[in-house]
């Protein structure tokens, strides 16, 4: 578990007050939490509402619309990094992660942890083509639902299809998070015979 709030000494942009623009955490790891939970522990502020896109409807859009980028978001591996706390942390992915038969598995995308990455001239063209694409529908409030998190409420969701965000904020916002890994909520599901 961890706390944050704003914090202008810390290079995360979590700490900040800023907008954070929906995104998945942990693209630097091969093995990004499965849930998240985010909970308000104290909330004294204007602004700061939480922020969910759904990144299997985002994928869904642009599979139907923009087969080309489509193409290229499912096949481009994408490098995430993650250097601090004594440690340097890289991961490479498609940003839409298909499984064996073609079903949307994992969404991967956060331009905050975004590391330079190498392909030709047509392919990185054609890359930044279509994240333009996917982060313009994310960043557009038809696929976004927000709320302003009070004291005692808490999220809980699947960071390998929604991504989160913040709206700007100021004040004082505290919140807590921990993760749980992808794989122990898959197997309590398979236990309790949910999926």
């Amino acid at each position: 578990m961890w706390t944050f709030e704003s914090n202008n000494k810390k290079a995360d942009s979590a700490y900040s007050n800023q907008e954070l623009r929906p995104h998945t955490d942990s693209t630097y790891s091969n093995d990004a939490p499965g849930l998240q939970l985010l909970l308000c522990c104290k909330y004294e502020a204007k602004g700061g509402d939480s922020i969910m896109v759904d990144g299997f409807k985002l994928a869904n859009e642009i599979k139907q619309k923009y087969k080309k980028h489509f193409k290229t978001l499912t096949t481009t591996k994408v490098k995430g990094s993650y250097i601090g706390d004594g440690v340097l942390l890289e991961a490479k992915r498609p940003i839409i992660k298909l499984n064996e038969k073609n079903n949307f598995e994992q969404i991967s995308f956060n331009n905050y942890d975004r590391a330079p990455f190498r392909e030709t001239n047509k392919k990185t063209i054609d890359f930044y083509k279509a994240i333009k694409v996917f982060d313009t529908m994310a960043n557009q409030k038809q696929y976004q639902w927000r709320h302003i998190l009070k004291p005692g409420e808490l999220l809980i969701f699947n960071n390998w299809r929604v991504m989160h965000g913040r709206g700007a904020f100021s004040g004082i916002r505290k919140m807590a998070g921990c993760y749980i890994n992808k794989e122990d909520f898959d197997s309590c599901c398979r236990m309790n015979n949910i999926i």
